[in-house]
C-alpha cells in the first residue's frame, strides 16, 4: 500500500466528514450543487481536470462510475453526448447528479442511478466511453467502508478495481475506450497494472496528467509527509488521467 496516499486519504476523509454539508461550489466556469453526504468543493478540482480532458467527439454513450456530483456526465452531455449514465452507490451522489444534470439543461441526456459497480444497468449494456474517477487509496482488505462518503476515498484491496476491470472490458463497444482517474503518488500504481492485467487490458497510458509539489508542512504533521519529501524538500502530487489499452 501507499503510506503517502494512505495518510493523505484519511486525512482527507476524515476533513470530509466534519465540513459535509449542502453546498455550492464554482467549477469549469459553472455552479455546482453538493448535498450532504457527497464529496464536492476543492474535492471535484481533479473530476473536473479529467471531465475536460476525455475525448467526446463521436461517443453516443457514456457511463460515469461514482459520479458524485455528477460533473463528468454533465460536461459530456454538454459536450454533445446524447446518452449518459450516471452511477454511484451512495444515493446521495445520484440525486446530486440529477439536480445538477436540471441545472444545466441536460436532465434529459443523463439517467442517474444508484449501482453497486454496473449492478443496476442491463447485462448487454454497451458504451462508448466509460469513466470511473476511482478511489484509488488502497487500504487493507479487511477494512469496512463506515459510510457512504468512503466509497469515494478508498477500496480495500483494490478489490473494486478488481470487480470494475472485469466488467468494465466487456462494456465498451468495438471501439469504446475506459478511462481512469488515478495519482501516481496517492495510489497503488504496482496494484492498479496487476489489476489491469489480469482483466484482459493491454496495459495504461498517460492520457492527462496534473503535478505539482508542496512542502510536508502544506500536507499536515504527519512524518509520513517528511519521508516522501525529495532532495528540494518537497512532496510531488500528481491528478493523472489514465487510458486502458485494449
Amino acid at each position: 500500500m501507499n503510506r503517502l496516499g494512505l495518510t493523505m486519504g484519511q486525512e482527507a476523509y476524515e476533513h470530509a466528514l466534519r465540513t459535509n454539508d449542502t453546498q455550492e461550489f464554482d467549477l469549469l466556469d459553472k455552479k455546482w450543487i453538493q448535498l450532504s453526504g457527497v464529496l464536492g468543493g476543492d474535492y471535484n478540482y481533479a473530476t473536473g481536470l479529467f471531465a475536460s480532458s476525455l475525448p467526446y467527439d463521436g461517443v453516443q454513450s457514456m457511463l460515469e462510475m461514482g459520479c458524485g456530483c455528477g460533473v463528468a456526465s454533465v460536461v459530456a452531455a454538454l459536450a454533445g453526448v446524447p446518452r449518459v449514465t450516471a452511477l454511484d452507490i451512495n444515493p446521495a451522489a445520484v440525486r446530486t447528479t440529477q439536480l445538477n444534470a436540471e441545472r444545466h439543461g441536460v436532465a434529459d441526456r443523463v439517467t442517474a442511478l444508484v449501482s453497486d459497480l454496473f449492478s443496476a444497468v442491463d447485462e448487454d449494456a454497451t458504451y462508448d466511453l466509460i469513466f470511473w474517477n476511482s478511489p484509488f487509496i488502497q487500504v487493507p482488505p479487511d477494512r469496512t467502508l463506515d459510510s457512504d462518503l468512503a466509497y469515494h476515498f478508498f477500496d480495500p484491496g483494490y478489490a473494486m478495481h478488481e470487480r470494475f476491470c472485469r466488467e468494465a472490458r466487456r462494456r465498451l463497444t468495438p471501439a469504446g475506450r475506459l478511462f481512469l482517474g488515478f495519482s501516481f503518488a496517492m495510489g497503488s500504481s504496482d496494484r492498479l497494472r496487476q489489476v489491469v492485467s489480469e482483466a484482459g487490458f493491454g496495459g495504461v497510458r498517460v492520457h492527462v496528467q496534473e503535478s505539482f509539489s508542496v512542502t510536508p508542512e502544506e500536507l499536515g504533521s504527519s512524518p509520513v509527509y517528511g519521508e516522501h519529501a525529495d532532495d528540494d524538500a518537497r512532496v510531488r502530487i500528481d491528478f493523472t488521467l489514465l487510458e486502458l489499452t485494449r
